[in-house]
């Protein structure tokens, strides 16, 4: 027997997308005990592989080895710290050690966000990378 899909409607799917982001917002801030599957949607095998992947290519770029992409990285800011960019892509693609949900947001606020150190000219990329590593390892509160 084939396994049949569920069709969404696009009110169906902007209600979801409505609902990750509230999640996503009280996972951010400690909350994720409440937002269960939210947190194995971002934690997920496949959404870590991908988030490495992203990285890796942000790496490729700043060494030369891949043509720039559409968004126009601050090549010369991140050089110094790309083995920095190299262990956050590490650390999630090790998919048998499990990872915090905030740090998976965190990522993606590094990757996606306009005002992220890869893009915006805001100073010292270092600490940010830091902090980014250091939460995908911290332990949610689990309020």
């Amino acid at each position: 027997m084939a396994a049949t899909k569920r069709v969404r409607t696009p009110r169906a799917w902007l209600e979801r997308r409505r609902e990750r982001r509230t999640a996503d917002e009280w996972i951010a801030h400690g909350f994720d005990s409440r937002f269960r599957w939210r947190v194995a949607e971002l934690t997920s095998d496949a959404e870590r592989r991908l988030l490495a992947r992203e990285l890796r290519g942000v790496v490729s770029e700043v060494y030369g080895t891949r043509l720039p992409g559409p968004t126009p990285l601050r090549l010369g800011a991140l050089r110094p710290h790309v083995l920095l960019l190299d262990a956050i892509a590490d650390r999630l693609a090790r998919l048998d050690e499990p990872v915090e949900a905030s740090g998976i947001l965190a990522v993606r606020e590094l990757l996606a966000s306009p005002g992220s150190v890869l893009y915006a000219p805001s100073g010292d990329a270092e600490p940010l990378l830091r902090a980014v590593l250091a939460r995908l390892d911290e332990p949610g509160e689990g309020r």
